[in-house]
């Protein structure tokens, strides 16, 4: 019996008071025009929480003093299948900017209650998760 193997992805909820930091994503092939956190793909030999602080370094140019676990989320979509662990951060070092213009075009402070359009679609559901402090849910779509 083989086994299949399914990406870990990490996000990251930067926080200033109410406001989020967003990356437009482009140039990516994968939800290119989407508002998302930044995060990505979880190396091998390499922990969940060190792989969310590795992204905020790459693509923002941030380190995370405290990151905080906020909930996972496994996803189906298509041909797509992996784990979404979401973390948070309000202390960090930096300021966060476009560090990786060929995968960004745009970078933003937003409410945190009106997110721009589009957005990436597990979005609103993880930021309800942290909201009622659940920790859990699957998530499929189109």
């Amino acid at each position: 019996m083989s086994r299949d193997q399914f990406v870990v992805v990490v996000h990251v909820l930067v926080l200033r008071g109410s406001e989020l930091f967003l990356l437009r994503r482009a140039n990516t092939g994968f939800m290119d025009g989407y508002y998302a956190l930044p995060g990505g793909h979880q190396e091998a030999g390499e922990s969940v929480s060190a792989a969310a602080i590795r992204e905020c370094r790459e693509e923002i140019g941030i380190t995370p003093r405290d990151l905080q676990p906020v909930c996972v989320m496994p996803y189906r979509s298509g041909r797509h299948q992996g784990l979404n662990f979401l973390f948070e951060t309000s202390d960090y070092d930096g300021e966060p900017v476009i560090n990786e213009p060929e995968l960004f075009d745009a970078g933003c402070w937003v409410n945190a209650a009106q997110l721009p359009q589009p957005v990436a679609v597990w979005l609103p559901d993880a930021l309800a998760l942290r909201e009622r402090k659940e920790w859990y849910r699957e998530f499929e779509w189109d």
